[in-house]
């Protein structure tokens, strides 16, 4: 392809101080371009960045009628946009009229030969001044920035980022894979360093995610396909069927129970008949009566049951779930949130051995393995003739004490595990 005749080039190659000229003949190179066609002006100078720089080459742009600038210098990343702005200021398309090639980072602080430095300084001016006429017209176009944000995973983070944009009054698109936001940090059981329980930080999260209406949550999702640029991506997100209307779920889980790809399904059949012990039907009762007509009832009756019968059994649930009109599922997810109830027996006496960061240190642990031995059974179980649950627990509130054992309420500090026959023997 042969230029035009029309093209008038002006090349500048720097000194950069010492930088470039210390391994490169500029003034060489200067000359060797000023032989080039279309070259009209070819100028080696000391600092061409520097203010005198740029308006040498604005003054040449319009003395000599230059329609193509080129400057052998330092690294584009630094000063490209300082000489396509002199350009501008000259009256050129800045993206059209200038090139720049680097002789500093490329040649000089990378060559310790004088001639071979020179020489590859030749080439890449030689194809600056090659390359400047084939460039065209560019003109910076400006487009409306969304400031909606795309959060992918509804974990503790992806919440709390969705919140923070949705505080500053912006729009989050939250997308999780799963079928309920939360992540995995709700599967433990203590955080460090306070060791509140992990749903107690992450379910205040979960809610004010699914009530704030500048988050808008795709659970059972995923992210596709990403298109655009910053400010304007188009995004795809596959969501996938729940064959339920989420607008109109209770939580009751007869969907899952029912769900006719894993299970045969059981709308048709009676539900099976409500029976219970007639002992805790007369505890449950009374239980109950009292607390009828208060609002949010389901809490306090499930704490005096769990407190009278020492635990929860399937039957006094169903009840409860029936005569207070609470969806079963939802019961359950009280009673296995709450360490406080047991969906087990449970022994007369229930034992707590603190294990806490204070009674660890003193001997907790030691005391622990001691009642195990004691009493034939491990942590979260219970005797064969029901008097006794032995439980850990993370703080009885008596650090001062430490170490302790809580007994039905009680709590005793033993400083020897030889004391605790003794301590049990009180308890019938």
């Amino acid at each position: 392809m042969s230029l035009s005749a029309t093209e008038r080039i002006g090349f500048y190659i720097c000194h950069c101080g010492i930088n470039i000229a210390n391994r490169v003949r500029v003034g060489e190179v200067a000359e060797y371009i000023r032989n080039q066609p279309n070259v009209a002006v070819s100028r080696d100078y000391l600092f061409m960045c520097s203010d005198p720089g740029q308006e040498l080459i604005e003054r040449d742009i319009a003395d000599h009628g230059l329609t193509r600038v080129v400057v052998a210098s330092c690294s584009p990343r630094m000063h490209e946009e300082t000489f396509r702005e002199a350009c501008r200021r000259a009256g050129l398309n800045p993206f059209r009229a200038f090139h720049m090639v680097c002789v500093r980072e490329h040649v000089s602080w990378v060559h310790t030969d004088e001639d071979v430095a020179t020489e590859k300084a030749k080439t890449l001016a030689l194809a600056g001044v090659l390359r400047v006429p084939r460039q065209q017209d560019l003109i910076p176009s400006t487009f409306p920035v969304s400031s909606n944000t795309l959060v992918v995973g509804g974990g503790i983070a992806g919440m709390q980022a969705s919140l923070d944009i949705a505080k500053a009054e912006n729009r989050a698109y939250l997308v999780e894979t799963a079928t309920t936001i939360g992540g995995h940090m709700l599967q433990y059981d203590k955080t460090f360093p306070t060791l509140d329980c992990a749903a107690c930080i992450g379910t205040p999260k979960m809610v004010s995610v699914g009530q704030s209406d500048r988050i808008e949550l795709f659970t059972n999702s995923e992210v596709v396909e990403v298109n655009g640029f910053v400010g304007n991506f188009n995004v795809k997100i596959k969501r996938r069927a729940r064959y339920v209307d989420a607008s109109k779920c209770t939580g009751c889980g007869d969907c899952e129970t029912n769900c006719p790809i894993s299970f045969e399904p059981h709308f048709n059949l009676s539900p099976p008949p409500l029976e219970i012990e007639e002992e805790r039907e007369a505890a449950v009762s009374k239980i109950m009566a009292r607390h009828e007509e208060e609002p949010g009832n389901l809490l306090p009756i499930l704490i005096e049951t769990n407190l009278e019968l020492g635990w929860l059994p399937p039957d006094v649930l169903r009840a409860i779930s029936a005569r207070i009109q609470v969806p079963l599922a939802q019961v359950l997810r009280v009673v296995t949130f709450y360490n406080f109830f047991s969906l087990v027996p449970r022994g007369r006496h229930t034992i707590n051995v603190c294990l806490g960061t204070g009674c660890f240190v003193k001997g907790g642990k030691t005391l622990l393995s001691r009642l195990e031995r004691r009493l034939g059974i491990k942590a979260g179980e219970t005797t064969s003739d029901m008097r006794f649950s032995l439980e850990m627990v993370r703080c009885l509130g008596c650090c001062a004490l430490a170490p302790v054992v809580g007994i039905d309420g009680d709590v005793y500090h033993v400083d020897d595990p030889e004391e605790l026959p003794g301590l049990l023997s009180a308890y019938s």
